[in-house]
């Protein structure tokens, strides 16, 4: 695994994604505090100390000499608009990684989210050594699915299952995959 600086950036043609850093708290909370992502069960929604406990966690976590969670901000026209990440821990031999992204409610349907996410299946196939990546979404949302379908990947699991933690509540989940075959051909 190569070395990673918590300056990195990776351009797009709209948007700067970059690791998560102290200070992004406010502008997180923005979009991780509203109350009407249901679908979303990993970030830390309720109160600003919990988004500024994420924030550390995560800007600590590209310091490690192999971190295994790249928590990046989307950036767009110098405001923090959303989130990435690309997660090496669900694979416990790091053979493959999960991705995730979020956009503040008002950034929505442009196309911001899969501009990011392929910004991030480079970034993952390009500097980590894996053989896929993964990505996962609630039933019921299908702009995250449209994303995965957007960016090459393919639906391998319609039947899985999610339960939110916070309300209980459990919905049907779609998984879907990229192998790094099918990224050099079409990338």
């Amino acid at each position: 695994m190569k070395n990673f600086s918590p300056d990195l950036e990776l351009k797009t043609p709209r948007l700067t994604l970059r690791p998560v850093r102290l200070g992004d708290e406010k502008e997180i909370h923005e979009y991780a505090g509203d109350k009407s992502i249901t679908m979303m069960f990993w970030l830390p929604n309720d109160t600003f100390e919990e988004t500024l406990d994420f924030v550390k966690k995560y800007s600590a976590e590209w310091e490690k000499s192999e971190p295994e969670d790249f928590e990046f901000v989307i950036i767009y026209e110098g405001k923090i608009i959303g989130g990435c990440d690309c997660d090496l821990s669900h694979s416990e031999d790091h053979s493959y990684a999960t991705l995730g992204w979020i956009l503040h409610k008002d950034y929505r349907g442009r196309g911001f989210a899969s501009e990011a996410a392929r910004a991030l299946v480079d970034f993952a196939f390009s500097n980590l050594a894996i053989s896929r990546v993964l990505a996962q979404c609630d039933c019921r949302n299908p702009a995250s699915f449209n994303v995965m379908k957007k960016i090459g990947m393919k639906l391998i699991d319609d039947k899985g299952s999610r339960t939110y933690p916070k309300t209980g509540i459990t919905s049907g989940e779609f998984t879907c995959e990229l192998k790094r075959e099918d990224f050099l051909i079409n990338f």
